[in-house]
């Protein structure tokens, strides 16, 4: 006995015929017949009198009919809180942002989001790449925005492309190295600030932190919040790192310069989720946004 037999057996019981309960039901008479005979032999009694108008339920049927109905609501009303809870659930979505760094450049695609569908709340968290990784393996995340090459080796995930990650040295306007060609050696003795100190973002500097007989991370300044960073370059001869489309902005423009080095490789970007089971809608929406404004790319800080 399953679920879909009951349910022919109740439609029998409201229609008062098998060809009516058929035709509500949109399946054939024959799949209504061999129903209800199945669960009158699993129960061991006849749930019909039949007659040339129809059938009536017995006195055993109408308990059972009876019965089977209130279970059936009661799994209906099931799948619809069931359903109501995913939707609610959907309505919150956790974004990893990796490095830290880079969550104000997440400005237009969230904007776009919200803007679109005011019901979804954003809850945004950046962090340091292993870190936002173990959050996104063990769920705590929705989707992971940070270098493909990593992201692509995990097991049940898909990744979406974006435009790379092209990162400039920067200083303050008026920093002695500021306008002129710089070398290595240029910014050897300097502090550097950097949002991370291992991973895949810290690669591009490593072979500079390494020069010298000084221990690496006693030249490195490591500080996730790039306002933070900046205030220190302001005030320092700090040497700072920035993603290429913010530094195109007026407003980096105005406080900044950045360092005539060159230019380190460029470093694959993608937005990862998992890619079992069935996607939430507002999932769909925020991977559109970002598509179509991704932080890597023609960024402004509010």
């Amino acid at each position: 006995m399953n679920l879909t037999k009951l349910r022919y057996v109740v439609a029998v019981d409201r229609q008062g015929a098998i060809s009516a309960a058929a035709r509500a039901l949109n399946v054939t008479q024959s799949a209504v017949t061999k129903a209800v005979a199945d669960v009158e032999q699993d129960v061991g009694a006849a749930l019909f009198e039949r007659h040339a108008r129809g059938v009536t339920a017995t006195a055993e049927g109408r308990a059972f009919i009876d019965r089977a109905a209130r279970i059936l609501a009661d799994v209906d009303q099931l799948v619809a809180d069931v359903d109501h809870g995913r939707q609610t659930r959907e309505q919150v979505l956790r974004i990893g942002v990796s490095p830290s760094s880079m969550e104000g450049l997440m400005s237009r695609a969230i904007w776009a989001l919200v803007g679109a569908h005011p019901e979804v709340r954003i809850h945004l968290r950046g962090a340091p790449f292993e870190t936002a990784l173990q959050l996104f393996r063990q769920g705590d995340l929705d989707a992971l925005i940070g270098p493909s090459r990593p992201l692509m080796a995990e097991a049940g995930v898909r990744c979406d492309p974006l435009p790379p990650l092209n990162a400039l040295f920067f200083v303050r306007r008026g920093h002695p190295l500021a306008g002129k060609p710089v070398t290595g050696e240029d910014l050897a003795g300097l502090p550097l600030i950097v949002p991370e100190p291992s991973g895949p973002y810290a690669e591009p500097i490593q072979h500079l932190v390494q020069a010298g007989e000084v221990d690496p991370m006693r030249r490195l300044h490591i500080m996730p919040s790039f306002t933070m960073a900046a205030g220190v370059i302001e005030r320092s001869e700090a040497v700072g790192v920035v993603v290429d489309s913010y530094a195109q902005s007026r407003h980096f423009r105005s406080r900044f310069e950045i360092l005539d080095f060159p230019q380190q490789t460029s470093l694959p970007m993608a937005v990862a989720y998992r890619s079992g089971g069935q996607r939430g809608r507002a999932l769909g929406w925020f991977l559109k946004a970002v598509q179509e404004f991704p932080p890597t790319l023609g960024a402004e800080m509010p």
